[in-house]
């Protein structure tokens, strides 16, 4: 009996023994038994240095609005792009129930040491559980969903002046403060308050973070997760699985996503667009050339990708020019991805383009045909954009479309659309030469648009802004680009120019002298005496040019157009090939006739020496005589290596 009791009380011991144990190990109280917040930098970081694809994160809860679609072709004028993007809606995206986050979450204390303050971090909570990491989308690793902001973080005085009203969740508040920031950046809201430096890092670090794996984000996850199957599933067998990879995947085929992806890729674009370390490929690709070439430029507003794109002929690392080209080349059809060219040319979009969608690069075509309308910082922005363009036909999604056949038939030595070098303006070049000879008419369009700016603007010819840049910097450096004005310095400097530039500048003299499109100070003046005289002719052919000269002694034409086309005859006479109709009639014959009437010399003006004339009847050409134009003919200027037509 007494080892039975013996063995019933070591029983027991060993029971209590066991229970001691895992109370040990597990203490658990009435407070411990509640959710507890998540203490991870993800959900209350301030570092902007992007967290790694394992880091924790704070607790999942989408928002309890219904994601609306990104859809770039319903857009209204709103005063920030963030509003925009929430403006734009056709399509609902998978909703789920909200959570409000716990109160007093304690705060992380990873400070980047690139930030201009830091938050200090809250008291830590006596215990806590960790949310467990989810793998929505199979091809990023699994990780711990970021809910939003901290709410009792750096930005609680924000959120509580500008935010109240907006519900935590599903980056909701991060976004508001977002919104903030760009009102307050660009000056749309006068009552609009900055956020203060700590506050917007931790806003930063919040969408650095949860940008860097798609599984962090658990709306974009959630609504991409059929399309990243779809799109991205050999991305591994490529280059290998790199932190933000497949959101980048998403984001170069945007355009063939459901639209609740679409909507959600979209804002992780505009996050980007405003500051490039919420791009996660570009901001590792860049920091370093950032902080060596932008040294002293506040990150925000679209700053730092200005300044790496008019520093990239000295970026060191060939990974940034290639993302930051990349980036460049994603928002280029949305108006509201150009971020300081949405804030600069909100008024103008309003008074121009009012009713016209802010994406499929309509708003920026709406506003480049009002471009001598536009307001003085719209105007800039529009120009630079173009200037971009000329040096990389693939930044213009329109001329890309229209002129792919015709690409591939005529400057295929440019190389293949998706792997020719960044900012390459060869295959423009070669449509703008070739222009005749183009097939596609919406193509021809296209190209004649920009043979007319670059007869406007010196910037938007690359062949003779490259050619000319020393000569205009010494010889016209106080003559303001546009209405053809630095063109015409240079030409009543040719005899100062340097070789390479005056035969670039004759080149271009005789293909702007085929159509009074491309001859900018003629046509505005003559506008009144083109309808007048010339309504129904066509302008290419130099038609147009030739009606005005045939009626410039008309009592009714007007001095200004009679002027310009003047000055147009003293130019062309100065050589046969400027004058388009001329030379066209004649370039048969003056092999035979003239050849030894000028023995050309490298940079030798050979004026009065060839002269010829065009029969009124039978379109031939003779020796000697004057030309149709009725000024003396001019005499032969040529370049060696220069236009040959």
């Amino acid at each position: 009996m007494a080892q039975g009791m013996l063995r019933k009380s070591s029983r027991s011991l060993l029971l209590l023994a066991a229970l001691l144990l895992l109370a040990a190990c597990n203490p658990l109280s009435a407070q411990d038994s509640k959710p507890a917040a998540d203490t991870d930098a993800g959900n209350s970081a301030v570092s902007p240095v992007p967290a790694t694809e394992d880091a924790a994160a704070g607790a999942t809860s989408p928002a309890a609005s219904a994601a609306q679609s990104a859809d770039t072709g319903s857009d209204a004028p709103v005063s920030s792009p963030s509003a925009a993007a929430e403006s734009e809606s056709d399509a609902p995206a998978p909703t789920t129930k909200a959570a409000t986050p716990a109160a007093d979450a304690p705060d992380a204390s990873a400070a980047s040491s690139k930030s201009s303050s830091t938050a200090s971090p809250a008291p830590a909570a006596a215990a806590t559980t960790t949310a467990a990491p989810v793998q929505v989308v199979p091809l990023a690793p699994g990780a711990v969903a970021e809910d939003d902001i901290n709410p009792n973080g750096a930005c609680k005085d924000a959120i509580a002046s500008q935010c109240q009203d907006v519900e935590q969740g599903d980056s909701q508040v991060a976004d508001c403060l977002s919104q903030v920031a760009q009102a307050a950046e660009f000056a749309e809201d006068a009552s609009a308050k900055p956020l203060p430096d700590d506050c917007y890092e931790e806003v930063m670090a919040f969408k650095i973070s949860r940008n860097s794996n798609i599984n962090k984000n658990l709306p974009l996850a959630k609504a991409c997760a059929s399309d990243a199957d779809k799109y991205c599933k050999d991305l591994q067998w490529y280059s290998g699985y790199r932190n933000g990879s497949v959101i980048a995947c998403l984001r170069e085929v945007k355009d063939k996503l459901q639209a609740g992806c679409r909507k959600e890729v979209f804002k992780v674009q505009l996050d980007a667009a405003f500051d490039y370390r919420a791009d996660k490929m570009l901001h590792e690709a860049c920091e370093k050339d950032a902080e060596a070439l932008c040294k002293g430029v506040k990150n925000g507003g679209g700053r730092i990708q200005a300044c790496l794109r008019q520093q990239r002929m000295k970026l060191a690392n060939w990974d940034c020019e290639y993302q930051l080209f990349r980036k460049e080349l994603e928002d280029a059809d949305d108006l509201r991805l150009s971020v300081r060219m949405f804030h600069a040319c909100l008024a103008d979009k309003q008074q121009f383009c009012d009713d016209v969608p802010a994406g499929r690069a309509m708003a920026k075509q709406c506003l480049e045909e009002h471009r001598d309308e536009l307001s003085g910082g719209c105007r800039e922005e529009i120009d630079s954009m173009i200037e971009r363009r000329v040096r990389d036909f693939r930044l213009d999604s329109r001329l890309k479309k229209a002129c792919e056949r015709d690409i591939s038939n005529m400057c295929a030595w440019g190389g293949d659309m998706a792997t020719m070098d960044t900012y390459d303006s060869m295959v423009m070049n070669c449509l703008q030469d070739f222009r005749e000879e183009i097939k596609s008419e919406s193509c021809k369009a296209q190209v004649h648009k920009y043979v007319e700016l670059a007869a406007q603007d010196i910037r938007f010819d690359v062949p003779l802004a490259d050619a000319c840049y020393n000569d205009r910097m010494t010889l016209c450096a106080n003559v303001p680009p546009g209405s053809a004005r630095v063109i015409r310095c240079l030409q009543s400097q040719r005899v100062k120019l340097s070789v390479v530039c005056r035969a670039t500048l004759f080149n271009e003299e005789a293909r702007f002298s085929e159509n009074i499109d491309f001859q900018y100070p003629m046509k505005q003046a003559c506008l009144r005496e083109m309808d007048r005289y010339c309504k129904d002719v066509p302008h290419g052919q130099a038609r147009v040019i030739r009606c005005l000269q045939a009626r410039k002694s008309d009592k009714e034409f007007g001095k200004v157009c009679r002027l310009e086309v003047e000055r147009f005859e003293r130019e062309t006479a100065k050589d046969y090939r400027l004058n388009y109709r001329l030379y066209n009639a004649c370039k048969g014959d003056i092999g035979a006739t003239c050849k030894n009437a000028c023995k050309l010399k490298e940079g030798e003006i050979c004026g009065g020496k060839v002269r010829i004339k065009q029969a009124a009847t039978t379109g031939t050409c003779l020796a000697g005589g004057t030309s149709p134009a009725g000024v003396n003919t001019p005499g032969s200027w040529h370049m060696p290596g220069s236009l040959n037509m």
